[in-house]
């Protein structure tokens, strides 16, 4: 599983997520896919964006960044990130304690 912290940031034309995962299990993850799903007031996805850890495969207790953007709109108004693996089931991913 993976240790997750995201900060957001915005200018006119684009929005971006910068997030640093750590790898909190006891053996390396591999091939792993971030889908940044931006979502409307309602909760429901206006687009996803697709990018993939920097630091592929990551050994346990890394860390790994990831930078995903879109183009503005006015409609999004959140997001929501998934964790995918080529092979086997979607990672079990926890927001990093605040220090």
């Amino acid at each position: 599983s993976l240790e997750l912290e995201v900060k957001q940031s915005a200018t006119q034309t684009s929005i971006s997520l910068a997030g640093e995962v750590k790898n909190i299990s006891t053996s390396d993850v591999s091939g792993v896919t971030v889908y940044c799903d931006f979502l409307n007031a309602g909760g429901k996805v206006v687009r996803t964006e697709q990018t993939n850890l920097e630091t592929d495969p990551l050994s346990p207790n890394k860390v790994s960044e990831f930078k995903c953007s879109t183009k503005s709109s006015p409609e999004i108004k959140g997001y929501n990130l998934r964790f995918n693996r080529m092979f086997g089931a979607p990672l079990v991913v926890k927001p990093r304690p605040k220090k």
